[in-house]
């Protein structure tokens, strides 16, 4: 829905926000100079002034504050409550905060990219004043607001720009609360700044000087180097091991758009590196050391080293050193020789081992006994009756029959001055004899052949665990019928070599078997839900309780199938007859016969009604429909029927469905279970349309709205209908200043029926302008100031009326107000010095912004006056004994005046500003007599008031 608002309630310039009214009191506070600081300002009440009478702060019933917090003309107020109960509020002005903001000078280079402009705000605005969360959302709003721009011209060196506000930051409308002035700084265009710079150099020791080179930065182009005239790099001389400076020269270091200045560089000297390595030598354990040597590469001329001392900090002082490797290390004087960082490769000392002969001597035992001692033999030690250390024989792992090689070697670290050649013998092991015994065994007649076993003696015995043959192959001569059978053993030498193998043969004896057998039949069985398609089980599972009885023996004739589709139980028809016993061995066999079965169960389904809707009015049906969830295609159900219990005209609502025959013959299918379901009638939709109604402004509205029923069932009525429209006598326009209607809505006097929704269709009621000319006087107002000797600014203010003519038709209720004028000329009139200053208000700054209204004139009756004398506006309100404030009334064309000050001058004015009284206040209350009836302005020293005289 379109937003409407009363347009005629626009705001009016606040410099006339104030009218003097009759019975005002004066509220004055201890402070007018009020600021901005983020809370809520509270001025104490230092005294109320209701004409002669004075309150002070202790006598008031209670002080209450508004909101006090932003800054405006009227945005403070305080409103008392005298004790006599008369509540005066006073509206006072809160001023904004005043901050000042200096902007930083500058300087850029000339063609440079501007600086990034930097402020500060004057220490002097004193934003310590301001609550704490309230400044630091203040200063995060202006650094995210504040924009700053550079004045335009043309760049020059020496120029000089102002650094502004950005003109399209309003701050009036970002900071309401604040006075924010900006203090314009300044960019300095100067020279560009350019540096020639040396770059630093390096070599080595000996080599040639590179080519010097210098960089040139700053906002210049290549182009432009030439400027700068000829660039010389150098370097102070010396060639030995160090740094050096290098120096640039420039032959112009001052142009017309540059200034020039040099960076010196560095040129070093490094040294040269140089490699000595020392030589490696060798001996054998117990031979004289050789001399050490070295030798020198990277020295450059006739260069050489000095200070090389050469050692082996762990060799002997005898030259009897063990067998090893020994560090031989150098080292240089680095001070002897400055120019070369040297870099030093250790030698070796390598002693080698002597070499000896080990002869190790042969040994036998036989398989299974225990090794015996081995001996060795040594030749070729360096000392005579010397021995070697920590001897370790071993030999091939192995126990069984054969030949192993036996060695001897030393713990590590032992011997290490010798190079040991060891000569390995063998051990020799021979075969043990032993007698494999096979053991009788016997079994009835039908059953498995028992396990096969036999005992050896003799066997060989390793850390408590007896030996075994392998390969060892028992078997008896073939036939299962009762007698005796030779069990013979055969061993595989080549799984023994360690044994010698005697055999002796066994007996298997097999005795007849008369145990009962009984053979178990059991058919296979399935059950399964109807599905319109044929089912079949077949085969049977045969089991016996004799583990000797083969089923192979057993003999089957017949066929073990059965189907069917149908619901039902379906029997396989396995018997006795059909299995037969074939062994003669086993003459006591029994069949144990169960019969397969396929048992097809009815389909399970559920039968449920299905709801059905009509509308209010409708006919009611006479047959309902169902559905079975799980009906195959193909198949029916019969007898199921649902039924309703009403018939006729249906009210709105549910009515249940029933299933009254639940009686199918299909075998095939079993219901689980009935759902009922409802009948829907809905209710039949009414539409009320109100018809689009209109006046003018200031007419009565029409006597009756109109409007049009349609969706009513013959014979039906809706209730008593009330018509209304939205309240406003106004000229209506939306948000977007278009034409704008009040809506005209509907009431039921009761509910309507139940069968019936009605949607109401609200109508439009517009208020069209007033269509004919209308004269609008204006009244200027005095505004009495006391004199300070400063100047004093004052908002001006005024009042208006409309002037009635022949033209003007409005009723009394539709006067104009002050409320429908804009004023667009100067706000406020100043003055210094004791005096009377007119407003000089002009009827040309007033225009009409009521859209009730398309033609208005005004007409200047009284200019209102700045007045300022040594009273002031306390005695502007006179009051005596038993009258408030100053205020009109009016009967029988005369003027009732009340609450004025005796001594005052007063005059009367009609709509043309025309004075029709005038004189001087002789009594407090006094009338005064005017020819006319009609709307009059009066003035009694400085209050003014409207009136209608009837």
């Amino acid at each position: 829905m379109i937003k409407k608002i009363a347009m005629f309630a626009l705001a009016v310039s606040a410099a006339f926000s104030n009218a003097v009214a009759a019975d005002e009191c004066s509220v004055l506070i201890s402070d007018d100079d009020l600021t901005f600081t983020g809370n809520q300002i509270k001025p104490s009440v230092t005294k109320v002034v209701c004409g002669d009478d004075e309150y002070a702060e202790s006598d008031l019933a209670s002080v209450v504050y508004g909101k006090n917090i932003n800054a405006g003309t009227d945005a403070g107020s305080v409103t008392v409550t005298l004790p006599n109960d008369v509540v005066v509020t006073k509206t006072f002005r809160i001023y904004p905060k005043g901050v000042r903001i200096l902007v930083d000078d500058t300087e850029k280079e000339l063609g440079a990219e501007n600086p990034e402009f930097t402020w500060t705000i004057d220490e002097n605005s004193a934003l310590d004043e301001l609550q704490a969360d309230t400044l630091v959302k203040f200063q995060k709003d202006l650094k995210k607001n504040i924009k700053l721009v550079l004045s335009d011209g043309d760049e020059q060196v020496g120029s000089t720009f102002d650094i502004i506000k950005d003109p399209s930051v309003n701050f009036l409308e970002l900071f309401p609360n604040y006075n924010i002035i900006v203090k314009t700084g300044k960019l300095t265009i100067t020279k560009t700044k350019v540096v020639v710079a040396a770059v630093d150099a390096n070599k080595v020791y000996g080599e040639t000087d590179p080519k010097l080179e210098y960089v040139i930065t700053g906002n210049i182009k290549k182009a432009d180097y030439d400027k700068l005239g000829e660039i010389l790099p150098s370097r102070v001389d010396g060639e030995k091991v160090g740094s050096y400076d290098i120096e640039v020269s420039v032959e112009n270091m001052e142009t017309e758009d540059y200034i020039v200045s040099t960076s010196p560089g560095k040129f070093t000297i490094s040294q040269a590196p140089v490699s000595l390595t020392v030589d490696d030598v060798s001996k054998i354990y117990g031979e004289a050391t050789p001399e050490f040597t070295y030798k020198v590469t990277g020295l450059i001329g006739e260069d050489v080293l000095s200070g090389v001392t050469l050692s082996c900090a762990k060799c002997s002082s005898t030259g009897l050193e063990n067998v090893g490797e020994y560090d031989i290390t150098a080292s240089v004087k680095a001070a002897s020789n400055p120019n070369y960082a040297v870099t030093t490769t250790g030698g070796t000392l390598t002693v080698t081992p002597k070499a000896a002969k080990v002869t190790v001597n042969k040994a036998e035992k036989t398989y299974g006994d225990k090794d015996p001692d081995f001996t060795f033999d040594v030749d070729g030690l360096v000392s005579e009756g010397e021995e070697l250390e920590l001897p370790i024989i071993t030999r091939a792992e192995g126990e069984n029959v054969g030949t192993y090689k036996v060695s001897v070697s030393f713990a590590e670290g032992s011997n290490s001055n010798y190079t040991l050649t060891v000569t390995p013998s063998t051990l020799t092991i021979k075969q043990k004899e032993v007698t494999l015994t096979v053991t009788d065994v016997f079994k009835k007649f039908g059953e498995k052949d028992p396990e096969l076993e036999y005992t050896v003696e003799g066997l060989a015995t390793f850390d408590g665990v007896e030996d075994v043959l392998k390969d060892v192959a028992l078997s008896r001569e073939p036939g299962e019928d009762a007698g005796l059978y030779t069990i013979t053993a055969t061993v595989d030498e080549e799984s023994n070599p360690n044994y010698i193998v005697t055999t002796i043969d066994g007996s298997f004896g097999i005795t007849a078997n008369e145990d009962k057998i009984v053979v178990t039949i059991k058919g296979h069985t399935d059950t399964v839900e109807y599905n319109g398609k044929e089912r079949i089980v077949q085969g049977f599972d045969i089991t016996s309780n004799s583990e000797v009885y083969s089923l192979s023996y057993v003999k089957y004739t017949g066929d073990s199938v059965v189907s069917g589709t149908d619901a039902g139980k379906y029997l396989m028809g396995l018997s006795a007859s059909n299995f037969k016993n074939t062994s003669v061995n086993y003459p006591n066999v029994t069949f144990n016969i169960t019969d397969g079965v396929l048992l097809v169960k009815p389909r399970s389904l559920v039968v449920t009604a299905l709801a059905d809707t009509i509308t209010y009015g409708d006919a009611t049906p006479t047959e309902f429909k169902w559905v079975a969830d799980s009906l195959l295609e193909g198949d029916e159900l019969d007898n199921i029927h649902v039924s309703l219990d009403k018939t006729g005209l249906l009210d709105a609502g549910d009515y249940p469905l029933t299933f009254d025959a639940q009686s199918p013959t299909n075998g095939n299918y079993v219901v689980s279970s009935y759902e009922t379901n409802s009948l829907t009638v809905q209710q039949k939709v009414v539409t009320v349309k109100i018809a689009d109604a209109q006046k003018v402004y200031g007419d009565p509205d029409p006597a009756s709205f109109l409007y049009e029923v349609t969706g009513l069932i013959e014979g039906d009525e809706l209730p008593v209908l009330t018509l209304a429209r939205e309240a406003g006598e106004n000229v209506l326009k939306d948000v977007d200043g278009e034409d704008s209607t009040y809506r005209i809505s509907a009431t039921f006097a009761s509910e309507p029926s139940a069968n019936y929704k009605v949607k109401i269709r609200q109508g439009n009621f517009t208020i069209l302008p007033y269509p004919n000319k209308i004269t609008v006087a204006i009244f200027g107002e005095d505004v009495v100031m006391k004199y300070t000797g400063e100047e004093i600014t004052v908002d001006k203010k005024f009042d208006v009326a409309l002037i009635p003519s022949l033209d003007c038709t409005l009723s009394a209720e539709y006067t104009y107000s002050k409320d429908f004028v804009a004023y667009k000329g100067e706000p406020t009139v100043s003055g210094t010095e004791m005096s009377i200053y007119p407003m000089g208000l002009d009827v040309a700054d007033f225009v009409n912004v009521s859209p009730n209204f398309q033609y208005v004139s005004f007409v200047l009756s009284i200019d209102g006056n700045l007045v300022i004398d040594d009273k002031g506006p306390e005695i502007s309100l006179a009051a005596v004994k038993g009258v408030k404030t100053f205020r009109l009334s009016s009967m029988n064309r005369r003027i009732q005046v009340s609450g004025s000050k005796v001594g005052e001058r007063y005059s009367v004015h009609d709509m043309k500003g025309r004075v029709v009284r005038s004189g001087v206040v002789d009594a407090a209350n006094f009338e005064i007599p005017v020819t006319n009836a009609g709307v009059y302005m009066v003035r009694v020293g400085s209050s003014a008031a409207r009136i209608r005289v009837k």
